[in-house]
């Protein structure tokens, strides 16, 4: 160790200063600064999360501050068993703005959802696999993302449910979350209850 270094580790470890010194080494030398200088960290980068369809023909990434800015729920509607072929839907409303296409283009089919709203679905038209959903009142605004896309779903667990009352008599609801029943015109037919 050079005697400018040991000089400089014990000033500004041992020695009670009034200014701080700044010190960055190059290659061969140890440059020593009596200003002060504050460094900004750069912008951390929004976690991503990587996704695609079946074939992966359509590939895209999710950037979310946390899995908490994404309201998973499973919704019960017919629209959504008939689109999903399950028996619920599993979807995550993310800002529109967090979901980047980076190969493909998915298709888009518009149709009525069951209460005189459009709503616009869109998949790989290759294999099929549902990527995203939105209606026209939220079309620039929101998308909700098929988290079963997803490369890893479980990042995204359910927060809640929709349309209750027509959930399947085998399927128990989801524990400690919140759920909604809807009438068959979609207006909401009882407040947000918690589940215990």
């Amino acid at each position: 160790m050079t005697s400018t270094l040991r000089r400089t580790l014990y000033n500004s470890t041992y020695r009670p200063r009034l200014g701080l010194s700044l010190c960055q080494f190059s290659r061969s030398n140890l440059y020593c600064s009596s200003s002060i200088h504050f460094f900004q960290s750069p912008p951390r980068a929004m976690p991503t999360y990587p996704g695609s369809c079946y074939c992966r023909d359509i590939e895209y990434e999710l950037s979310l501050a946390s899995p908490d800015d994404a309201r998973t729920s499973l919704c019960h509607c017919k629209s959504c068993k008939k689109a999903f072929g399950t028996n619920y839907g599993l979807t995550a409303k993310i800002p529109k703005d967090a979901l980047r296409l980076i190969k493909g283009a998915p298709k888009e089919h518009v149709a009525d959802n069951g209460s005189g709203s459009l709503i616009h679905r869109e998949f790989c038209s290759n294999c099929g696999s549902f990527i995203c959903e939105y209606g026209d009142a939220v079309k620039d605004q929101f998308r909700y993302l098929c988290v079963g896309s997803l490369d890893d779903p479980e990042v995204l667990p359910p927060k809640g449910e929709f349309f209750c009352s027509s959930r399947a008599d085998w399927m128990p609801e989801i524990p400690g979350r919140s759920s909604m029943s809807f009438s068959a015109m979609g207006m909401v037919a009882n407040e947000l209850r918690r589940v215990s």
